[in-house]
């Protein structure tokens, strides 16, 4: 498709979502990425996470807020292109990324395989061009 990189078929919606997050956070300075996997992964609080890295808590709430400010910018594209797919891709998309397989989703959305797949290959698409803005 013009050389871009798209998603590779069989590859599981989840694990390309993890992907699209796991490059933003990337691009986080090194302590805030720290702070960030240490309270939102390891569910660490703001008062454990000050005593390890030796800082204060108003430090770390100084981090999260540069982390979120930053997933929401980055992801402002994301989103919208997920907001301009038609209501039945959207649906089609938040029932992969629940883990349902294409044939229950056709299932319940009275809607055939083919369509489920073709539904789900531009919307990938779409979502993978804004990711990679």
């Amino acid at each position: 498709m013009n050389g871009e990189s798209v998603p590779e078929p069989g590859v599981p919606l989840e694990r390309d979502r993890h992907a699209v997050m796991r490059a933003w956070l990337r691009k986080l300075p090194e302590r805030t990425l720290v702070v960030f996997i240490a309270h939102r992964v390891e569910g660490k609080s703001y008062a454990e996470i000050a005593r390890e890295l030796g800082i204060g808590e108003w430090r770390v709430r100084w981090h999260m807020r540069k982390a979120i400010r930053h997933i929401l910018k980055i992801g402002k594209p994301y989103r919208e292109a997920f907001a301009a797919l038609d209501p039945v891709s959207q649906q089609v998309m938040e029932l992969a990324w629940d883990g349902l397989l294409n044939d229950r989703i056709a299932l319940r959305l009275g809607l055939s395989v083919t369509e489920v797949e073709t539904r789900m290959a531009a919307a990938l698409v779409a979502l993978h061009k804004a990711a990679t803005l």
